[in-house]
């Protein structure tokens, strides 16, 4: 089955510019992972993906300054630790940009959705005090 995608014109900001005061607009951020992580019979053109990593890094850029834990002092847990890991992968990843070959790119994308849906949940528990 091939599936039509639209590509919504989120706003994204870069981690440069994030405040960490930003809300977190969870609906777009859903929104958003779900289109990438969509099931599709071919792969997306490089435009496309392309506009997919702005979307995510606009994402990573509010949710990560809500997650990093303070350099001044280690991990007190295991999710903590989870964390730190996690926040380390993305930026790494985000600085290495996508790879060169489509497909390779498309599920660096994939993965990094995942991610970002992962960070979306924690970032909620922090905001809502669940954390």
């Amino acid at each position: 089955m091939t599936v039509l995608v639209q590509a919504h014109p989120f706003q994204v900001v870069s981690e440069v510019d994030a405040d960490p005061g930003l809300p977190i607009d969870t609906v777009v951020i859903s929104e958003s992972v779900s289109i990438i992580l969509e099931p599709r019979e071919i792969l997306p053109s490089t435009a496309l993906l392309d506009l997919w990593m702005s979307w995510l890094s606009g994402h990573f850029a509010v949710l990560l300054p809500s997650l990093a834990a303070p350099s001044s002092r280690p991990p007190e847990s295991t999710d903590d630790q989870l964390i730190v890991g996690t926040v380390d992968f993305v930026r790494r990843a985000l600085e290495r940009g996508l790879p060169e070959e489509a497909e390779a790119a498309y599920v660096q994308l994939q993965e990094l959705a995942r991610t970002c849906r992962f960070l979306l949940g924690l970032a909620n528990d922090v905001l809502h005090g669940n954390r």
